[in-house]
C-alpha cells in the first residue's frame, strides 16, 4: 500500500490568486480583479513558485506568460477548487437533509398507495438523495431498523417498538375480500360483517411487531362472532389468491381494494377499528435526511 505524501502548503486564497494571474497574463489587471495592491499578489505567486520548486510565469517589461509548469499547475488548481466547491455544496446538502442516500423499508400492504406517494412527492422535494427499498415483513424490518441496515420503516399496526420513534401517517378502515359469486358480494345488497360468521377465513399467522391480525378478530369480536380460520398464509397476495379460488374471505386494509383482480369483491367494514401506518426510525437518529422523508409521508396522506 502506497501512502500518499501531503503536497506542498499553499493556501487556496493563493491558488486563486494565480489562476486570476494565468486568466489576465497581466499582475496589474489581475491585482484589481482581486482586490489587493499588485506588490502581495507578486509575493503570493512567488510563495506558490518556491512551494513548487519552479516558476509558473515568464515574465519581462511588457508580456506574462505561462510556462509549460505554469499550465500543468492551472489545471490542477482548477480541478482542486471546482472539487472543493462541489465538496463543499454536497457536505451541506447531507448535512441539511437534501442530498445523501437513504434506505428505506416497507412491508408489503403499505407498497400499495402510501409508498409510491411518499417515493414521488420525497424525491420531487429531494432529487438528490438516493432511496434504496426493500420491502420485508414486520418481524424483518425492525431488525434490519435496529441493526442500521435500514434508515426508516414503513410498518402497519406495528406495537411500540423500544429504542424507536414512531410516527403515524396514515388510518384506514378495514374491507372483507369476497369471492364474485359470493351472497354478499353484490354491492346491492347492505354488507354486515355478521354475515360472514359461517364462512372460513383465510388470515395470517400473529406476528410479534405486528397488531394486525388482532385487529381482525377484534372486528369479528365486534360483529358478534369469531372467525373460523381454515388456512393461514404469509401475505396478503396469497390470501386475495385463495379467496378467488373459493377457500373462503378474508379482512384486509382498505388500501388493497386499487388491486382490481377479476373474481374479487371488497366490502368496507364500517367499524372505529382502523389500519394505522405509521413510520419508524431509530430514537437517536437525528439525522435532517430521516425526517424529512418522515415529514413528507405525514403530509402526502394525513392521518
Amino acid at each position: 500500500m502506497t501512502t500518499l505524501r501531503p503536497p506542498p502548503l499553499i493556501e487556496l486564497r493563493h491558488l486563486h490568486a494565480f489562476l486570476v494571474v494565468a486568466e489576465e497574463l497581466h499582475f496589474g489587471r489581475a491585482a484589481i480583479r482581486l482586490g489587493i495592491a499588485q506588490p502581495p499578489l507578486s509575493q503570493q505567486i512567488r510563495r506558490i513558485e518556491q512551494s513548487l520548486g519552479h516558476p509558473l510565469f515568464d515574465r519581462d517589461t511588457r508580456n506574462v506568460s505561462l510556462t509549460p509548469a505554469g499550465e500543468a499547475f492551472a489545471e490542477t488548481a482548477r480541478t482542486v477548487l471546482q472539487q472543493l466547491s462541489l465538496g463543499i455544496e454536497r457536505t451541506r446538502a447531507v448535512a441539511t437533509g437534501d442530498a445523501g442516500r437513504l434506505a428505506v423499508g416497507f412491508t408489503p400492504t403499505t407498497a400499495l398507495r402510501l409508498l409510491p406517494a411518499i417515493v414521488h412527492s420525497f424525491r420531487r422535494d429531494f432529487a438528490r438523495v438516493e432511496i434504496a427499498l426493500s420491502e420485508l415483513m414486520p418481524d424483518a424490518l425492525l431488525e434490519a431498523l435496529r441493526r442500521g441496515e435500514i434508515d426508516a420503516a414503513l410498518l402497519r399496526d406495528a406495537h411500540p417498538i423500544e429504542g424507536a420513534a414512531l410516527v403515524t401517517l396514515h388510518t384506514e378502515p378495514f374491507v372483507a375480500v369476497l369471492p364474485a359469486g359470493h351472497v354478499l358480494a353484490d354491492p346491492g345488497v347492505p354488507f354486515d360483517l355478521a354475515g360472514l360468521a359461517d364462512d372460513p377465513f383465510i388470515l395470517f399467522p400473529r406476528n410479534p411487531a405486528s397488531t394486525s391480525m388482532e385487529s381482525v378478530i377484534a372486528l369479528c369480536v365486534e360483529a358478534g362472532f369469531t372467525p373460523r380460520v381454515v388456512q393461514e398464509v404469509p401475505g396478503w397476495q396469497t390470501a386475495i389468491s385463495m379467496v378467488g379460488s373459493g377457500l373462503g374471505v378474508t379482512i384486509l386494509p382498505e388500501s388493497v381494494d386499487s388491486l382490481q383482480l377479476p373474481g374479487i369483491v371488497y366490502r368496507r367494514i364500517d367499524s372505529p377499528i382502523r389500519s394505522t401506518i405509521c413510520a419508524a426510525r431509530r430514537s437517536d437518529d437525528e439525522r435532517p435526511m430521516v425526517r424529512n422523508f418522515i415529514e413528507c409521508g405525514a403530509t402526502v396522506m394525513p392521518a
